[in-house]
């Protein structure tokens, strides 16, 4: 089991619906996709895989078309030898919406996948009726040395004979709610076979080192002007709220939500209020520069 940047592997074998393959420009790649209606789909953050929002879309399920993807170098999707990268991971996303015939969607993104679903919305703001961001990377400036730091420390090399030892220490630190949700991750992530390997995992983390320290929805936040849900834990240990509070509120359409007793991984330790939060907010009316409300 891995579970490092606020992620882990933990593929639940119970995930309500079937895995599909789809055969993109660079290799393919595994998804879900089920159901009729409104487009809803779910991106997983760092070295996850869709299955993380097992108990998220299963309430959803029969209201609307829901769908996700294993990310290129994640899950059970290929293995890119080239280099990873957000942009290159919004053009997957982008390529695959295609691929699956969703023309207008909402994207729903966790940590490093809230980054990756944010870029795509500013590649394509036509497509993108909604946007929720969960635990997301890209809201926080830092140091200007974090970058090369990030990038520096985090060498395959060493993730790969490490990573496996920081499993649980990472969890503890990871997670902050302990019930039958976060019980259930932590058995699938010890019972599951290793997708990816060692090895590519920490090509991942080390591919992605810099952008994830990268400010990008910070600063184009003024560039957002379809409805945004920022969604955070109070004990994010990762990311601070104070972050997501300072892009709130230079986010045009938002709400914000912080879900008291929760860590990083709301989608996994608090799943009923991330559902409640999400179902609220597709009911909500909010008006640009008028509305911007703030839900603790």
């Amino acid at each position: 089991m891995v579970v490092t940047g606020g992620l882990g592997q933990g593929r639940s074998q119970s995930f309500p619906f079937p895995t599909r393959f789809a055969a993109l420009r660079r290799g393919s790649v595994a998804y879900f996709d089920a159901g009729e209606g409104e487009s809803v789909v779910f991106v997983h953050g760092l070295v996850g895989d869709f299955t993380h929002f097992e108990h998220v879309v299963k309430p959803f399920a029969g209201r609307f078309r829901l769908a996700g993807l294993d990310l290129p170098g994640c899950g059970l999707s290929y293995k890119p030898t080239t280099r990873n990268t957000i942009a290159g991971y919004a053009d997957t996303l982008l390529e695959w919406l295609d691929e699956r015939g969703m023309r207008r969607v909402t994207l729903v993104g966790h940590s490093a996948g809230g980054q990756v679903v944010a870029e795509a919305a500013l590649r394509a703001p036509d497509r993108v009726e909604r946007l929720v961001l969960i635990g997301s990377a890209g809201m926080r400036r830092y140091p200007p040395f974090t970058p090369w730091l990030a990038e520096t420390l985090l060498q395959p090399w060493l993730l790969s004979r490490t990573l496996d030892r920081l499993a649980m220490p990472m969890l503890d630190h990871v997670f902050v709610a302990r019930n039958e949700y976060t019980e259930k991750f932590v058995k699938d992530s010890l019972d599951r076979p290793i997708h990816p390997t060692m090895d590519e995992m920490a090509k991942v983390f080390h591919d992605l080192a810099k952008d994830l320290v990268s400010p990008t929805i910070l600063e184009n936040a003024h560039r957002f002007g379809m409805p945004v849900l920022v969604v955070w834990g109070e004990r994010d240990r990762l990311i601070p709220r104070e972050s997501a509070a300072e892009v709130a509120a230079k986010l045009p359409r938002v709400i914000m939500r912080v879900i008291p007793g929760c860590g990083h991984l709301p989608m996994i330790e608090c799943p009923d209020e991330v559902v409640r939060t999400i179902e609220g907010f597709f009911g909500s009316v909010i008006v640009p520069e008028v509305t911007r409300t703030i839900l603790a």
